[in-house]
This record gives structure tokens, C-alpha cells and sequence, in this order.
């Protein structure tokens, strides 16, 4: 089984939704973990977006990426800048991957911000399927 490190800033939204999304499209074949530089409360819309596509998040708890730093990782993905430069520095991994996303806690309004988090959601899952059949993650 693939071990694929997901890396954010805060662990509350990208980094999160990008590891939900990896273990449900692989049925859970990809060891994954998300972790961030300062962890926060997982974010509730992120928790809104997932469910409404069937997969509960409710009992994640963010993780710092100190957590991780003897496991030797296949794939670390860091999802900003900061976390790209952390990651480089204290986490062992075969393969680095940066792929950054639009912050929708920058949308105003409550339907738009919603709504954005779906885009982000949807753009993600697109990306995985990709990105796992790329990469060879799932045994066939």
C-alpha cells in the first residue's frame, strides 16, 4: 500500500479534502495523511462539501507535520508555499508534489463561499482521479 503525505498551512481545508477525497476514490487502497505547519480546527464547509458526496469527516482531527517526520513517504503533496519549503527541510519522501488551489474562504457571502467550496471539492476529485492513475497508487 502506497503512503501518500498531504501538506497544508493549517490542515483545515485543502490538505484535508485532498485526503478524504484520495481514500474515498481509492477505497481506502492509499494510506494517506494530511498534516499542516500550524493545524486549526477543520474547516465546516469542508465538512458541508464532503458529506453532501457521502464521505464523514466529522472525527478528523487536524494534524501537525511534525507528527510525521520518521515515516518515509512514496508521495508528499503540499498544497501552498510555505508548506512546500517546511515539507523540504523535516519530511522523507520518494516523490514531492505541489499542486495549489484557490483559497474559497476568499469568496464573499455565504451561498458564494458555499458554492466555492464545492468548485474547490469537484476540482480536486478531478485532479485524484488523474493524479492516482498517473502514479500507479492503486494495485490493479
Amino acid at each position: 500500500m502506497k503512503k501518500v503525505l498531504v501538506v497544508g498551512t493549517n490542515n483545515s481545508c485543502i490538505s484535508v479534502m485532498i485526503a478524504a477525497l484520495m481514500k474515498h476514490i481509492s477505497f481506502n487502497r492509499i494510506d494517506v495523511q494530511s498534516a499542516g505547519i500550524r493545524p486549526k480546527k477543520v474547516n465546516p464547509y469542508v465538512k458541508k462539501v464532503l458529506m453532501e458526496i457521502g464521505i464523514d469527516i466529522s472525527k478528523e482531527k487536524p494534524n501537525s507535520i511534525n507528527e510525521f517526520i520518521h515515516i518515509k513517504w512514496d508521495i508528499i503533496i503540499t498544497t501552498t508555499d510555505e508548506a512546500r519549503e517546511k515539507a523540504k527541510t523535516i519530511l522523507i519522501g520518494n516523490t514531492r508534489i505541489h499542486r495549489a488551489f484557490e483559497d474559497p474562504m476568499k469568496v464573499k457571502g455565504e451561498i458564494e463561499r458555499m458554492n466555492a467550496f464545492r468548485l474547490l471539492r469537484d476540482e480536486i476529485n478531478e485532479w485524484l482521479n488523474e493524479f492516482i492513475a498517473r502514479h500507479r497508487l492503486i494495485p490493479s
